[in-house]
């Protein structure tokens, strides 16, 4: 029955894949980020420069061990024990480095990422949420 349910699950947030896919806040994501199941299925293609967003909601920073490019100063903020919660996940996609350097306490942290998503990150966060195992 569980796992029926998590079959069930899985389906339905692959079906409602294209709304990220197809979302213009999805569009600077993508270049360099994928959202790829522990199956392998992708949910939304994306570059490979990132990590994958897949289960991000709740997870770790910098945690994804797939992924070994993270910047030193979002592994600073990682060993703060910071997790992927909605409020700092907005606080990141806002501006990432004001976001590490509140974080790390280090006023010259900065992010790989180059991105900022002025708008929407609060949905794309639920969507990715949705995700979660």
């Amino acid at each position: 029955m569980a796992a029926r349910i998590a079959s069930l699950a899985l389906f339905a947030s692959l079906a409602a894949a294209p709304v990220l896919a197809d979302d213009p806040r999805w569009r600077d994501c993508r270049t360099c980020h994928a959202v790829t199941a522990p199956d392998g299925s992708v949910v939304a293609r994306g570059g490979r420069s990132a990590p994958n967003l897949y289960g991000i909601a709740g997870r770790a920073l910098a945690a994804d061990p797939d992924f070994r490019f993270y910047s030193d100063d979002l592994r600073a903020a990682a060993a703060s024990g910071a997790r992927w919660s909605q409020e700092n996940f907005v606080a990141y996609m806002t501006d990432p480095d004001q976001f590490l350097r509140s974080v790390t306490g280090n006023p010259d942290a900065e992010s790989g990422m180059h991105v900022e998503l002025r708008s929407g990150a609060r949905e794309v966060y639920e969507f990715l949420r949705g995700l979660s195992d």
